[in-house]
Order: C-alpha cells, then structure tokens, then sequence
C-alpha cells in the first residue's frame, strides 16, 4: 500500500511537471508570436509612412494575391494587410494605395472613426475586423496620411498555431501518463530493494545480537543461580559471558562502520604507504592463530609497493580475508598471501585450501549477514565481507571471489597505483 501510494505520488509529480511544461510552450509561443507581430507591424508602419512622405509609392507592397484557397474563411492574402488614404484639410479622402479591402465609403467611415479617436498611433474595431493605424501629418500641409494594417490572417495563422500545439499538448499527455507510469516503476525498484535491504538488515541484526544475549542471559543466571560460589569456581560462566561480549563488541563496531559508510560519515585518509609493508604487517598478527590452528601461512611479498590510500582500513581488509579463511579452513591446510604489482595493476590475494564456497552463494557472500554456513557455527557476523568491499571500492578498486567447494577459495583485491 505504501509504495502504491508512492509511485502514484510519482506518477502525479511527473505528469504535473510535464502539464507545466506543455502549458508555459504554449501561451510563451502566443505572447512571443503575437509580440513580434505587434512590434513587427509597428516599424512597417513606421517605414511606409517615411516613404510615403518622400512619396515612394513604388515600395508599397504589392497584391500578393488571394488566401490559401477558396475554402479560406477569410480572402485575405499572406502577411498583414497594410493600406493607406490620404484625408485633405477639407476632411475627404483625396488619395488611396492601390489595394484596398474596404470600399470607398467604408474608408471614409474608417477614417473619420480614426481621427476621432484623437491618438497619432493606436488601433480601433471596425466591422468585427481590428485595424491598427498611424496617422502622419504632411509637411507644411493640413492634410495627413493614415495608414492601417490588419493582422486578422496572422492571428488566424497564430490560433492555429496555438490549436495545434495544444493537440500536440494533449497527446504528449496522454502519452506521459503511460511514461510516468514507466518512470515510477523504475524509480520504485532501487527503493523497494532498498527497503527490503533494510528490513533484512534489522532482521539479520536482531538475529545476530540475540544469540550472544541469549548466551549472556543464560550465563548469568547460572552465576546468580550460585551466590555462594566463588569467582574461580564460575570461571567457565563467566568467560563465556566475556566472549559473547567481545563478540557483541565486533558486531556493533561493524555496524557502525556500515552506517558511517552509508552516511558518507566513514571518511579516508590519503597518505603514501608502503603497500607491502602494511600487508605483512597485517598477516603476521594472524599467524599465531593459524598456528594454534594447525594452518601454515604463507606470504609471497618480494618487491616494495608504494601506495596513496588510507593505511589502516587497507590492513583491516586484510584481517578481515585472514579472519574469513582461518575460520574456514580445517587443520592442516594452508592459507597464502600474495602481493604483486604489474605496470600500475596491484593484486592482493587471499588463497586458502578450505571447505570452499558452493557456486550458488559466491554472488551473495559480499551482501550483509550473508553466511554461506546456516548454521552460523564459524564465529563471524557475516559483515566482514561488506566492509572489505566498501574499503577496497572507496580506493576505486574491487574485490573478487573464487571457489570449489573442498577445495578452497580465492579472494582477490585489485588496486591501482597513481605512480
């Protein structure tokens, strides 16, 4: 119900943004079009009235002829319609342009309705038609020139225009409802992976931290059970209790890690390491525990390998592979760790001769609390592997896995040098 309500929320927000968009193309259009053809008009206005005073009658427009067709509604030709009568000092029309749409008598009307307006520049309606005009007086005569202009095929044109972009509008928006719906359901597949992620995180999380609980609960009621023993003779409670606190130690501190690093909270530091001095480092406090054992380890580091990264989370990923392959590793077997360096390609590998990893979990052992052991019996928390690879991959590097099952794993870290 939640991510329904979501992803129409989604749907809406797109399908809003897009209506906008739609209208403001539209009525921008109008107003642009409609303004060049105002101001378009007032400089022809303008320039024929300049000519006429030089009488340059020869660049008047011509006749361009009739409309698009005979189903036309109006018979005007293309572009806007420009005529002129020149009005003597005795108020009657002394001179026309050669094209004309109104009679002579309608031009009479036209022009007596103009001049009473009482403006040099302007427009008025006159038989359900808009004219805009300008008059001009003659020099060192009483009589005037006024010409007019008629932008009824351009707003024709111009409505046009506007009813088929608002088609084109509503098609895009019926189409849009079918690409929001699309858009919506991809944007809801990161977020419904995200929420599983989180609540199989707060699963796994309680699953982890209750069986230490159990174990310290259970412990400690052995011990209060016993009030009258000493210290020493609960020894063995006691201990256990201090394991699965260390263990619940791990665990939150692995936690924390991961929230910082979702947060961008875990930050790096950059300095210039020995790379193979901080990996030897590293595996020589793991090798008393293989010792115990019964797990030879070996490292072939031969060559100094200088490095720009953060030196401690780089030895941490190398407990953390250490940890993983001791733990799965039986007594007897060998662990290796090799470090190479080919032209700017650094290889750190982990190989250990344990029980392996089944091809059916090697794409998930990376995910959080993933354990490929159900049963949970190796000791780890399943979250090393999570922060190795958030390490490694915050140096622009990645981290691979391969594995037979009875044979061993291969754990690989691929950095690269910046020298």
């Amino acid at each position: 119900m939640m991510f329904r309500k979501l992803r129409l929320q989604l749907m809406l927000v797109n399908l809003s943004v897009i209506v906008v968009l739609f209208f403001l193309l539209i009525t921008g259009t109008y107003f642009f079009v409609q303004d060049r053809m105002i101001n378009g008009g007032k400089h022809m206005r303008n320039k024929f009235s300049h000519d006429l005073m030089m009488g340059k009658f020869n660049n008047f427009p011509p006749d361009p002829g009739p409309g698009p067709g005979p189903d036309s509604e109006h018979d005007h030709p293309p572009g806007p319609i420009m005529f002129f009568v020149k009005i003597n000092s005795a108020g009657d029309i002394s001179q026309t342009s050669p094209i004309t749409p109104l009679t002579k008598d309608q031009l009479s009307r036209l022009a007596t309705q103009t001049q009473e307006i009482g403006l040099d520049t302007g427009s008025l309606l006159f038989n359900q038609t808009e004219y805009f005009y300008q008059i001009t007086p003659i020099n060192d005569q009483q009589d005037v020139f006024i010409i007019f202009q008629d932008f009824q095929r351009d707003r024709d044109l111009l409505k046009s225009l506007v009813t088929d972009l608002s088609l084109t509008g509503l098609i895009g928006m019926i189409l849009s409802v079918f690409g929001s719906f699309f858009m919506a359901n991809k944007a809801m597949i990161p977020i419904q992976k995200s929420w599983k992620q989180q609540k199989d995180f707060l699963a796994d999380a309680s699953h982890e931290f209750r069986t230490p609980l159990a174990v310290i609960q259970t412990n400690l009621e052995i011990v209060r059970d016993n009030p009258k023993e000493t210290v020493e003779s609960q020894a063995h409670w006691l201990n256990n209790i201090h394991e699965e606190t260390i263990c619940m130690t791990k665990l939150v501190e692995s936690l924390l890690f991961l929230a910082r690093a979702d947060s961008q909270q875990q930050l790096l530091t950059h300095n210039y390491f020995l790379l193979d001095q901080a990996v030897m480092t590293a595996a020589e406090l793991f090798r008393p525990l293989a010792t115990v054992q019964g797990i030879a380890l070996y490292l072939k580091i031969n060559t100094q390998i200088p490095y720009s990264g953060d030196e401690a989370k780089l030895r941490q990923v190398v407990g953390i592979l250490l940890d993983n392959a001791i733990r799965h590793t039986p007594s007897g077997g060998e662990i290796t760790v090799n470090l190479e360096q080919i032209n700017r390609e650094i290889l750190l590998s982990v190989t250990d001769t344990g029980e392996g990893i089944n091809p059916e979990h090697l794409d998930k052992i990376f995910e959080r609390f993933y354990q490929s052991d159900s049963s949970r019996s190796k000791g780890g928390t399943g979250l090393g592997l999570s922060i190795a690879q958030w390490i490694i991959e915050s140096h622009h590097g990645n981290i691979t896995v391969t594995s037979t099952p009875n044979e061993g794993s291969i754990f690989t870290v691929c950095l690269y040098s910046d020298q």
